[in-house]
């Protein structure tokens, strides 16, 4: 029967595994963060976008519904979501 005491788990003990786990989860997160990014990205050299990237901040156009509503529905039907 000590045995089987032995192995029991009380909570005070789970708790104290589980905020050890979370706090060094925690920290290792924390620690990935700070090497920064290791890739260059890549950046326009001019207001053309040579890498085919919109331009922020993006300009507003004013979609008709219609049009949209259309090409929602068949894509749907496409299956393309």
């Amino acid at each position: 029967m000590s045995e089987e005491k032995k192995r029991l788990l009380t909570r005070q003990q789970f708790l104290k595994g589980a905020g050890a786990s979370l706090a060094g989860v925690t920290l290792l997160g924390g620690l990935t963060m700070l090497g920064g990014c290791e890739e260059e990205v890549a950046t326009p050299t001019n207001n053309n976008n040579d890498v085919g990237a919109p331009s922020f901040p993006f300009n507003y156009v004013k979609l008709d519904p219609d049009k949209a509503e259309e090409i929602a529905y068949n894509s749907y039907k496409d299956g393309n979501g």
